[in-house]
């Protein structure tokens, strides 16, 4: 059971004058004390896991400060059971600060107001969730970066044109600086199984993504696996990616990497190509767009489809495509067992089913 102290001071709603300090939960002694009892009696998970089922009841200013508790708790240990009451918690403050910068556009105003008494004055809510906002995204990241099932759990809170707007059309704000990374987690695949066929050779393969927020990501580590483990097979000799990009493309983020570029070796289209061998100016309308999320290649029983042609448009894109936005994210693409001759042949009559019929 959480001090019925330390609980109540949760919850009791946060004045003006407090807003800003983030070391208001340390002014408390019963808060050092329970974290402390926490750590030191080996439960701090079960503790976090408490507090976070009690969010919805809190203060919204503590309860984001609290966040950085859990948070942290979530990166020592490595365990996402407390991430539910927080992802749930991002939620409501997200619509809130939404709701705020939608009230200033109705008054004609640009931005913020010079001075944030104004918004404490007309709703004291929005302005505790405004000032605790960035740590709650901070903290959210721990979590959604760690645990695919929250992803999952905050596309179902249906968020996601409240996060584009903060990531896009607010002024710029020292509480909304980190909403751009949770914008890039709604796109971030988990294990996302793939199906690779190269109809020049009758050949292909089963795969699996992981961590990924766009496809250009995904192709060059997919390029990178094909001519690590089937190279001479493929006619990919060499992997023609500076070696800076390589390092950012698994998580680094090398100072000499930013003027570099990809070009690629393959054109990638979707599973509407898989009717011919080579590269035809209607495929130019199948390409596996770079820009769009894993999520969203077309698929057939389950697997995404990528079809592999030798030659076609030159695609190149920028090192910012492979820049990994948080550490715990670990993007990759894993080259399973190749297809048989006879399972090439069925995928490829199941593709042939799923493809619009002409008119």
């Amino acid at each position: 059971m959480v001090n019925k102290t330390l609980l109540d001071f949760l919850c009791r709603e946060t004045e003006w004058e407090e807003l800003g300090n983030e070391k208001l939960l340390h002014q408390l002694p019963e808060f050092g004390q329970e974290v402390g009892a926490a750590i030191n009696e080996g439960r701090l998970i079960e503790f976090t896991r408490e507090l976070s089922g009690l969010l919805e009841k809190m203060d919204l200013y503590k309860a984001s400060l609290l966040s950085n508790f859990i948070g942290f708790a979530c990166e020592k240990e490595e365990d996402t059971s407390a991430g539910e009451g927080i992802v749930k918690l991002f939620s409501r403050s997200c619509k809130q600060v939404y709701e705020m910068f939608q009230s200033l556009e109705a008054d004609g105003e640009c931005g913020l107001p010079e001075d944030m008494s104004e918004i404490y004055r007309k709703n004291g809510d929005w302005a505790r969730v405004y000032f605790g906002f960035n740590i709650l995204c901070v903290s959210v990241m721990a979590f959604l970066t760690r645990d695919v099932s929250l992803r999952k759990i905050m596309e179902e809170q249906e968020i996601a044109e409240q996060v584009k707007y903060l990531t896009e059309e607010t002024p710029e704000s020292p509480y909304l600086k980190s909403v751009y990374y949770v914008d890039l987690m709604r796109n971030t695949c988990g294990k996302r199984k793939l199906l690779v066929l190269y109809p020049a050779k009758k050949s292909g393969f089963l795969a699996e993504a992981n961590d990924m927020n766009n496809c250009f990501h995904l192709l060059f580590l997919l390029e990178e696996q094909i001519h690590r483990k089937l190279g001479e097979k493929y006619g990919m000799h060499e992997f023609h990616a500076a070696e800076s990009l390589i390092r950012l493309a698994h998580g680094e983020y090398p100072d000499d990497c930013w003027n570099n570029s990809y070009s690629m070796q393959f054109m990638e289209c979707n599973y509407g190509a898989a009717g011919h061998d080579t590269f035809e100016q209607d495929d130019a309308m199948r390409l596996i767009w770079g820009e769009m999320p894993p999520e969203a290649i077309p698929e057939v029983d389950g697997r995404g489809v990528i079809i592999l042609f030798e030659t076609g448009i030159n695609r190149s894109f920028s090192a910012n495509f492979l820049a990994v936005p948080h550490p715990a994210l670990k993007p990759s693409v894993e080259i399973g067992r190749e297809l048989t001759e006879s399972e090439y042949d069925a995928w490829a009559r199941k593709i042939k089913e799923n493809l619009p019929k002409a008119d």
